[in-house]
């Protein structure tokens, strides 16, 4: 037996060395169900998927907590300011990586609308990331595997970042287009170009506007607005930029949760208070109202009750005793664990849009009219939540009429970020960005805080930077301020 063996391990190699027996030997041995060429559209669908997950569950916390959207009943470490670092930095890094790798697979392969789709999300993952910790590593970020690789990459100003990021935007606008080839298993848009370019010339927009206390946007949001068929934007509610979850395995981020998770967070009192008194009609959808009062009105004693608690009250006035005295959030959002809900995951949104368009014409930036647009972002908010609650709700005139809503040119700045701020509930952290922006509304810090009663501008950088890219953290902190949750962001100084 062990001369067979032998022998047959001379045959086997006389004919690999000399009559050229490996011919065929990598297709023999390539696995079918494991492609070594990477298909443009599977990497899409994961960066999709991955940053509006993270965009969701960074909604609910901290980004509703900060917000005053919602307020912590048990263990309320994040509404007392006690924040470390979160996870944005290491969640977007990790996905930027994917991004990378799609423009470069997309450029080789000559694909503009992948190119263009890369450049899209490659922008909305770093201005979330910009926007919260301020200066970051960009123009040498994720090139650690380049031919002269950078594993120390330098922090660029946000300022730059800014500039980066527009041009971006704009670079994709123009690789969109009809005749750039079929996009394949878009989950986001079901391979429409153009609503592909209603989100990069609509988050153009956004940044345009976040800056504007540092730079002048009305010159580029002209431009935009004088070429629609070149600069379409998202201004109905189906151009909206919105996840729509499945059935398991692909269900709503926060339905992987418990239901104690949901349930330690409810309707903050600043929200509540806000919408109970211009008897707004998403109340409803948004939150569900108090135990209580639903036993109450079964029994014919009383109406339906949204109540709020107080971010940051005393540990007396928390706990378990008020459970059913507080409106938990809207039952949209989560029903119980691994059980689908309507709730989407929100990028950008119609409404958004819109109120960005009355700021700017209530600032004279633009000509047109700043109502018109105010009313026309209250009603996609409130038709939105219509179309994805099932619960009928409506603008009324008798809504839009009353006091503190009725447009009222005096106030205008003051209506249009208030109705903004509402509009944007669960939507990632981007009600605090435009806080910090505007001040509107009026924000009290919660009743306990870690944090000298203020109300944090920023995120810490994650502390693993102090150790593995030192001297390029510390070049950053010493030119944009030291690192904590007080230090204002460049375009917020």
């Amino acid at each position: 037996m062990k001369n067979i063996r032998f022998l047959c391990l001379v045959l086997v190699l006389f004919c690999s060395i000399f009559t050229g027996c490996d011919e065929g030997f990598e297709e023999i041995n390539t696995n079918p169900n494991n492609p070594e060429v990477i298909n443009p559209e599977l990497l899409m669908v994961s960066i999709i998927r991955s940053t509006t997950n993270q965009m969701v569950n960074e909604g609910f916390s901290p980004g509703n907590i900060v917000a005053q959207f919602s307020a912590e009943i048990r263990d309320p470490g994040t509404d007392r300011y006690a924040w470390g670092s979160f996870s944005t930095w290491d969640n977007g890094y990790g996905v930027l990586r994917n991004v990378n790798n799609l423009l470069e697979i997309a450029t080789e392969r000559n694909l503009p609308n992948y190119q263009g789709i890369a450049l899209v999300m490659r922008a909305l993952i770093f201005s979330r990331m910009t926007d919260a910790y301020g200066d970051l590593p960009y123009s040498q970020a994720l090139q650690g595997k380049e031919s002269t690789p950078i594993y120390s990459p330098a922090y660029d100003k946000q300022e730059d970042i800014y500039k980066g990021l527009l041009n971006e935007l704009d670079q994709a606008n123009n690789l969109l287009s009809a005749t750039g080839g079929t996009i394949r298993n878009d989950i986001l848009f079901s391979g429409n170009v153009t609503r592909w370019k209603r989100l990069a010339n609509s988050l153009r927009l956004r940044l345009l506007l976040r800056q504007s206390n540092r730079v002048n946007p009305a010159e580029a949001i002209k431009a935009m607005l004088a070429d629609a068929t070149k600069f379409p934007l998202m201004t109905a509610n189906a151009d909206n930029a919105v996840l729509r979850y499945v059935e398991s395995p692909n269900l709503y981020p926060l339905a992987g949760q418990r239901s104690g998770f949901f349930l330690d967070r409810r309707l903050s009192k600043t929200f509540a208070d806000q919408l109970n008194a211009i008897k707004d009609p998403r109340l409803p959808v948004f939150a569900q109202a108090t135990t209580d009062s639903k036993d109450a009105f079964a029994a014919g004693k009383g109406p339906l009750v949204y109540a709020g608690v107080l971010n940051g009250d005393t540990d007396a006035n928390l706990g378990s005793s008020i459970d059913k005295k507080v409106s938990p959030l809207g039952s949209i959002f989560y029903s119980n664990i691994q059980v689908a809900v309507p709730a989407q995951g929100l990028i950008m949104t119609a409404a958004e849009v819109n109120f960005i368009l009355a700021e700017a014409a209530q600032r004279g930036w633009i000509t047109g009219d700043a109502k018109a647009y105010y009313e026309a972002g209250i009603r996609a908010s409130v038709d939105y939540y219509r179309s994805v609650s099932g619960v009928n709700i409506t603008v009324t005139n008798d809504y839009l009429n009353q006091a503190g809503v009725a447009f009222d040119a005096s106030k205008g700045i003051e209506l249009i970020a208030t109705q903004k701020w509402i509009a944007l509930y669960f939507n990632d952290l981007q009600a605090w960005h435009e806080w910090k922006r505007t001040g509107i509304p009026v924000l009290k810090p919660s009743l306990v805080n870690n944090n000298g009663n203020k109300i944090p501008v920023r995120f810490r950088y994650p502390t693993d930077q102090q150790v593995t890219n030192r001297s390029n953290y510390t070049a950053a902190v010493a030119r944009q301020g030291a690192d904590d949750i007080n230090t204002q962001v460049w375009w917020d100084k």
